[in-house]
């Protein structure tokens, strides 16, 4: 895998700048993305250089538009701004001075408030990057071990954490002698320092889910435990006492996604995965994960992977 890091720092005023650099320590490759409101675009480029693309004057904050899951560690802090933020199986909304972990495979998605701008910094990463200290990710008290999907910075804190991101940010544009070591040693100091925070506050309940938060993480965590079922927004909204045209709006409020979408993407999930671990045939996968239509299912997985159910499997492989 030659995807080791990848830093993206993102403004939204009047003006927006996307950087998202990816590259392997042997140098083999690097790529540079501009994301905008509609999707995420990739480009390469030659090993030379970083650029920054500034796009049009924007006026609304952008949103994850297409299901979100990948095989990297992120981190994201919010520097200003608000953003609702569904991660696994829960809802959050993030506001300044958040630091969120969403660990490989997790569903995620950012959608907007009545805050229109925002600015954050992302950071993905894989343990190969940081060697063996790539172990501190597996630590009792890591965030990511712990499923801790958000942690308040006290101001004391917030200081340092900026710092420590903004020296990632000029070690990798900058790409002096010794860039990769330092932004290695900043990377690990973001860990080490968000394990200790989250050992200190695990005990405490969470600030971030409102009740309606709270009400669609229930739905959430039973749609994941049932989506082998067939499931139909009827019968969750049965299941949660509340009419079909409601459960619709909030969840898709709350979450960005609708009902349907949200559960396709789970399913989809699941298939990627049983079609990693097991040589089960796609018509079986597909039976498994709650679709009676094998035509429907090679479809969505096409359009969700970019590739059929046996061309992933295929790749998965090499």
């Amino acid at each position: 895998m030659v995807s080791a890091f990848n830093l993206a720092f993102l403004t939204k005023k009047a003006v927006y700048f996307a950087l998202t650099s990816c590259y392997s320590l042997n140098g083999i490759w690097r790529r540079l993305s501009m994301e905008s409101t509609s999707d995420l675009r990739y480009q390469t480029f030659p090993l030379a250089g970083i650029e920054f693309y500034p796009e049009e004057n924007v006026v609304s904050s952008e949103e994850m538009r297409r299901p979100h899951y990948h095989e990297m560690y992120e981190i994201y802090y919010l520097i200003s701004g608000e953003r609702n933020y569904l991660i696994g199986n829960k809802t959050y909304k993030i506001t300044p001075g958040d630091l969120v972990f969403i660990r490989p495979y997790e569903i995620h998605r950012a959608t907007n408030t009545s805050v229109l701008y925002h600015e954050r910094i992302v950071v993905h990463f894989s343990k190969e990057f940081l060697g063996e200290n790539g172990a501190w990710v597996d630590d009792e008290h890591s965030p990511f071990a712990t499923h801790t999907s958000v942690i308040a910075l006290p101001l004391t804190v917030q200081k340092r954490v900026e710092e420590l991101l903004y020296r990632i940010n000029s070690e990798y544009r900058k790409k002096e002698k010794g860039f990769d070591t330092l932004i290695k040693a900043a990377l690990i100091e973001l860990l080490v320092t968000s394990l200790r925070l989250n050992r200190d506050t695990m005990n405490k309940s969470s600030h971030y889910v409102t009740p309606m938060h709270q009400k669609i993480s229930s739905m959430i965590r039973y749609i994941n435990e049932n989506y082998e079922s067939p499931l139909t927004l009827a019968s969750l909204a049965k299941q949660f006492h509340i009419s079909p045209f409601y459960l619709s709006r909030l969840f898709k409020k709350t979450t960005g996604f609708t009902f349907v979408e949200y559960l396709s993407t789970v399913r989809i999930k699941a298939a990627q995965k049983l079609l990693r671990e097991t040589k089960w045939k796609v018509s079986f996968i597909a039976e498994k994960i709650g679709f009676q239509d094998l035509a429907h299912f090679g479809k969505l997985f096409k359009k969700t992977s970019n590739y059929t159910p046996l061309q992933y499997r295929k790749m998965c492989k090499k």
